[in-house]
């Protein structure tokens, strides 16, 4: 099971990073160009921790990033946009593909905005969208969300949908093994936490 990071200090930046797995199809002849899209993108992020304050928080991180080695990360996602409104949604029906998703359980009404990111949870993982468009939650608190990436996997009916703190889960990468607790407590720390799937 993955290891959640602990939220204290926040990271001092965050670079979100898309991982396109498509190709453009060039022509030898000079013809046009044709992009190929494959299933399979997903995200990742490069995080720059601050100094940490106390050695209790070094240890803490310490303990994460080893642990966080054998079982994968979970780490807040930026948003970068201020979201309106509040709540836990759920995924309306299993079986879908392609890059919509239909989502219910919202408040009634609440905006959802282009540029949005959210996380849904299926099968003990997460998977990171963003939103490609605005929607509204009508009535009875559904809403279809036009998604990027294409939906990697068909989540089940009601798998929880994490759109006020969505939540990156992947494996490290970079110098995540290199680590001192006086680099920790002086330096700070970077790593890249890549989607496995």
């Amino acid at each position: 099971m993955s290891v959640l990071f602990p939220s204290t200090p926040g990271p001092r930046a965050a670079v979100p990073a898309y991982l396109d797995w498509g190709a453009v199809l060039s022509s030898p002849l000079g013809g046009v160009d044709q992009k190929l899209n494959r299933l399979g993108d997903r995200f990742a992020l490069d995080v720059t921790m601050p100094p940490m304050d106390s050695a209790d928080d070094g240890a803490a991180w310490i303990a994460a990033l080893i642990e966080g080695q054998k079982e994968g990360v979970i780490f807040p996602w930026p948003q970068g946009i201020t979201i309106s409104g509040s709540g836990a949604l759920a995924v309306d029906g299993g079986g879908q593909a392609g890059t919509s998703l239909e989502v219910k359980s919202s408040t009634p009404g609440r905006k959802f905005l282009r540029g949005q990111f959210f996380s849904v949870i299926h099968g003990g993982r997460r998977y990171l969208h963003i939103l490609t468009a605005a929607a509204t939650a009508d009535g009875a608190g559904s809403a279809t969300f036009a998604v990027e990436p294409m939906l990697r996997v068909s989540y089940a009916n009601n798998s929880v949908v994490e759109v006020d703190e969505p939540m990156i889960e992947g494996f490290l990468e970079g110098n995540a093994r290199e680590w001192t607790l006086d680099m920790l407590m002086n330096v700070g720390l970077q790593f890249r936490i890549k989607e496995a799937e």
